[in-house]
């Protein structure tokens, strides 16, 4: 009876208890984190809207590129609830992304990867820990001043020091970008 209760205060209330993950494109409960069977799992946090995000999509192709084959799965995570499916799949169509894909409505991963702003990077060991979270690099100083080139790649630096077992020396950068509704 306490069972009932409870979930009847929590229908009433509107508060349903938030999933402890993510949803794939079919709508399937996914956790890139606790799936990983390589060497590192990247959370990019992008949005269909934001054009700083966007404009990254080149570079997070390369590092995909360049660190799949070496055991480092990337998932391009939505945390913004307003995307739809439609939306994320035409998003992936126009900008020719071929990296899986998670909606994270209740912000879940954002949180687990401490991202505030698209475009973020949250990379997590085997064994789930966060060893970085940040900017994929600092090509973008600010909302108002963007350099031709980054003169650091941090998303880069961490993945080599994860892959060669040593300390992230950089396990925190402050990411630029658009704010991830509803954290």
């Amino acid at each position: 009876m306490a069972g009932g209760l409870l979930l009847a205060a929590t229908l009433v209330s509107g508060c349903m208890p938030q999933p402890a993950s993510g949803f794939d494109l079919d709508g399937r409960r996914c956790d890139p984190v606790a799936e990983c069977t390589g060497v590192a799992t990247v959370l990019i946090f992008v949005s269909d809207d934001c054009p700083i995000a966007n404009r990254y999509v080149p570079e997070i192709l390369r590092l995909r590129d360049a660190y799949a084959g070496r055991g480092v799965s990337f998932w391009l995570v939505h945390s913004d609830p307003r995307e739809t499916v439609p939306l994320i799949r035409e998003h992936a169509r126009e900008f020719h992304l071929t990296i899986p894909e998670a909606r994270d409505p209740s912000h879940y991963l954002a949180r687990l990867s401490e991202a505030e702003v698209t475009p973020s990077a949250a990379v997590f060991t085997r064994d789930g820990r966060l060893v970085y979270h940040g900017r994929i690099d600092d090509r973008v100083a600010d909302l108002q001043r963007e350099r031709p080139t980054p003169t650091r790649r941090d998303l880069a630096e961490a993945l080599d020091a994860v892959l060669a077992g040593r300390e992230v020396p950089n396990a925190v950068t402050p990411a630029v970008g658009c704010s991830i509704p509803g954290l």
